[in-house]
């Protein structure tokens, strides 16, 4: 397969740009204004006030449902190629990886992600939020808000890096049924089936979704996900709104590796300890929300949280020798478990109010509890937890029409493993409008992550016989919380003329304390600085084509010699996406994205690339509408995905979708 590279976004731009010309000659100018910039779009990802994001305290990203649903992708997190500085892979086929910053956080850990308000952070081993982007139906989706940088002034020490911010749709506006049906190559076969009722007091929503492929080249990791949703939105009086969500995801995929050969005491061994084997997960969850607006300028909300996993990972792991020799050295084997189930809890309070034309706060308070049980991982079957109590805040003070200033702050106490501390995160921003259409920003924050339970309590051991008891994990339980200091400097403009929006960043990061794995413990050893800049295009040069540009500069150096930058860091990353409607009732998509090369997975990866194309064609039939769509994945390059021997390959799958 040819190469491709994203490297010069002029080249990157003036091929599809130059199509459009061709195919759409209408000048930009003989469309409304209106057609290209509506009032930009309120978002609540930073500082939990509804802001422009001209006003935002930092640097978002805003991806619409319709945008999501016209590219050639299966979930969130191929979604996420979209926005700038967020790398793309898959650890296996049932596993797609995303992260903010991948060299300060390799598996997305230190970012937090809602999904309507409700956190999907899981505390189980490291921390996770793969699986939870897994647990959201695309065609749910209203639209997703990402904050690029660090956010724990705002939603606590899991926002260390940035928010995932998804909002599905209100149910009642998917009123009626819908049906989708997906097939094609490497075993893909989706499905999904989506029910709304209701009426002005009160609308429901279910949605059933089931997805399954063959997974990557080469690698054992055949997965399928079935999930199941429900949404009520319900209006018990004028001025009250009820938000009830409650769901369940089960999930299974491969892992492991074939028997290879290996050497053990330097005598050959036939090594089968990765068997290759089918995992399990389940989850599920109950969201309570209540709104009451007290006036029009003033009002609080109420929310409660449940949320609850299952892991299964077990599997008999052997070595055989290939030479004689007496027994019981001749074979070796161990029972290899990773498994466990974790719950947690959150209660949120939270008051909005608008004092006058220059001033606006929020405030609130959060109670957490996390709590795991893994005899395998902690050598007992006793329940752990952490328990975190958060009190938070932002005050909006517009001194002069250009001039905006955000001081905020979250104080958090908490316990966790010997630690029983508190810290505050604050964060203070100045936005000043050169124009209405042009607008600087300068922020800084400190940021605060805390260890999970595992790296406070680990005791993971591995019975391997005939050779005895092997301690894998010890955590001793004296790391402290992760700091992060971030500076940046923002720049959004629109350019009406040119029918081009641009969001730029400048930032600064330096990480201390950070948990590393040392030995068997788990220890606080000095933080990289992480150096970058990055930058969006959305230009809309005709009604009907829009390109949208993404691409992420990086350098980053390491904690404990300034001189040296750290191999693991992937210089730039880039995505192009081409969006185009076509006569006929057509429409066309092309997304090309590309992460230089990095170290991930115990191994330093080539440039990671993927070109994707997705063509739909929309019609009715009666009152049903109907869309009929072929989509097609390319890898670039040697498609390495995680180690060097996890390959992606081509795919291509068929959708059908009717709405009724």
């Amino acid at each position: 397969m040819s190469r491709f590279r994203i490297g010069h976004p002029i080249a990157l731009l003036a091929a599809p740009v130059f199509l459009a010309v061709c195919a759409f000659p209408a000048p930009a100018h003989g469309v409304s204004e209106k057609d290209y910039f509506s009032d930009l779009p309120e978002v609540l990802s930073v500082s939990r006030l509804a802001q422009p994001l001209d006003e935002v305290p930092g640097a978002v990203t805003v991806i619409d449902g319709e945008t999501i649903r016209r590219l050639a992708v299966r979930d969130v997190a191929e979604v996420l190629r979209l926005v700038p500085g967020f790398s793309f892979t898959r650890r296996n086929g049932g596993n797609p990886l995303v992260q903010y910053h991948a060299a300060l956080d390799e598996y997305g850990s230190r970012m937090q992600v809602y999904v309507d308000g409700r956190s999907v952070y899981s505390p189980f081993y490291l921390g996770d939020t793969h699986r939870g982007l897994l647990g959201v139906v695309l065609e749910d989706i209203e639209r997703i808000e990402v904050l690029r940088g660090s956010n724990s002034a705002a939603f606590g020490g899991n926002a260390f890096l940035g928010v995932v911010n998804i909002i599905t749709r209100h149910s009642a506006d998917t009123l009626g049924g819908s049906v989708s049906v997906t097939r094609g190559d490497r075993g893909i076969g989706d499905q999904s089936a989506r029910l709304g009722w209701g009426d002005e007091t009160a609308s429901f929503r279910l949605s059933a979704a089931s997805q399954a492929d063959h997974g990557l080249k080469r690698v054992f990791d055949d997965s399928r996900t079935d999930q199941l949703h429900l949404r009520g939105d319900l209006h018990p009086a004028a001025n009250d709104e009820v938000l009830l969500e409650l769901g369940a995801m089960r999930q299974s995929f491969g892992e492991g590796r074939p028997p290879a050969p290996c050497l053990v005491g330097g005598f050959p061994f036939i090594c089968d300890t990765n068997k290759e084997r089918t995992n399990a997960f389940r989850s599920g969850y109950l969201h309570l929300q209540w709104t009451r607006m007290i006036s029009q300028d003033e009002s609080m909300r109420f929310s409660l949280s449940h949320d609850s996993e299952y892991f299964h990972d077990a599997f008999l792991a052997e070595r055989f020798a290939q030479v004689p020799l007496p027994p019981p050295l001749d074979y070796h084997h161990a029972l290899v478990d990773s498994g466990g189930k974790s719950q947690r809890q959150s209660l949120e309070f939270q008051h909005t109010r608008r004092w006058n034309e220059a001033w606006r706060t929020v405030w609130g308070v959060e109670a957490r509890r996390e709590a795991v049980v893994s005899p395998p991982l902690f050598a007992t079957s006793e329940s752990f937890s952490q328990q975190q109590l958060r009190l938070f805040g932002n005050v909006e003070w517009r001194p002069a029409q250009d001039w905006l200033i955000n001081a905020g702050g979250m104080a958090e106490r908490g316990r966790f493993g010997s630690f029983d501390g508190h810290w505050f995160a604050p964060r203070l921003a100045v936005n000043y409008h050169l124009t209405p259409q042009h607008t600087l920003r300068a922020a800084a924050t400190q940021s605060f992550h805390d260890p999970g339970l595992y790296e406070q309590r680990a005791d993971t051991r591995l019975n391997v016989v005939p050779l005895g008891m092997l301690q894998l994990v010890r955590a001793s339980g004296g790391v402290r919380p992760e700091s992060l200091i971030a500076q940046e400097l923002g720049y959004l403009g629109r350019f009406r003329e040119f029918a081009l929006t641009v969001d730029l960043r400048l930032y600064r990061e330096r990480l201390n304390q950070r948990i590393w794995r040392y030995g068997v413990d788990y220890v606080n050893l000095p933080g990289p600085t992480n150096r970058g800049f990055e930058y969006q295009f959305d230009w809309r040069p005709f009604a009907a084509t829009r390109l949208l540009f993404a691409q992420a500069h990086q350098r980053v150096i390491a904690g404990r010699d300034d001189n040296n930058e750290a191999l693991e860091a992937p210089r730039r990353v880039s995505s192009l996406t081409w969006l185009q409607k076509l006569p006929g009732n057509l429409d066309f998509s092309l997304m090309a994205s590309e992460t230089l090369p990095l170290r991930w997975g115990g191994g330093v990866l080539s440039a990671v690339r993927e070109l994707d194309a997705r063509l739909g064609w929309h019609f009715h039939l009666g009152a049903t509408h109907g869309e009929l769509a072929f989509a097609v994945q390319l890898p670039g390059g040697s498609g390495q995905q995680y180690q060097t021997d996890h390959v992606f390959d081509r795919r291509a799958w068929t959708t059908l979708r009717l709405d009724f």
